[in-house]
């Protein structure tokens, strides 16, 4: 293949909608370095089946990245641990795990212009507990819980996020 074409097919991919790094909340509210979605733990204390939470954004940490639309269109992949963030249902207040890979519903999310990430079937989007983010233990490291909420109620400083490429 020319390099012309290799070049013009890489400078494609974002444009074909899978992107891979850090899903981040928009509104740094009380971290300056803002919260990014992360599975809970570090390295032997890493919990996998814990809910996915938001917590201080540590760019290149494989606990922090996703591929969006990927395996399928929808779907939110974490290539460190090959799995995808799934709903435990479609009702305000339920948590989101990481799943391994599935066609489900439940692992299904939108992503529209306002910045939100709405589980696609059903009315809930994905955002961080409001009050005051909780120390971690880091250096200024803070946590939130990431829940689902009702996308017509839930305030767009919680709820609102930029995904890899989408600036």
């Amino acid at each position: 293949m020319p390099a012309r074409f290799v070049l013009l097919a890489v400078l494609a991919l974002p444009l074909l909608g899978r992107a891979e790094g850090l899903i981040e909340l928009v509104d740094p509210l009380d971290e300056p370095e803002r919260y990014c979605v992360d599975v809970p733990g570090f390295r032997n204390r890493l919990n996998l089946n814990a809910p996915l939470m938001a917590h201080t954004c540590k760019p290149g940490a494989a606990d922090e990245i996703f591929a969006i639309n990927k395996p399928s269109s929808g779907q939110l992949y974490m290539p460190a641990y090959d799995r995808c963030a799934s709903a435990e249902s479609d009702q305000p207040g339920a948590q989101v795990f990481l799943k391994p890979c599935d066609s489900s519903p439940s692992q299904r999310f939108s992503f529209d212009s306002s910045g939100k990430i709405r589980l696609a079937t059903g009315s809930v989007c994905l955002a961080v507990a409001g009050g005051a983010g909780q120390p971690t233990g880091g250096p200024s490291h803070l946590r939130r819980d990431l829940t689902l909420e009702s996308c017509e109620s839930v305030e767009a400083s919680l709820s609102k996020w930029k995904l890899p490429n989408s600036d």
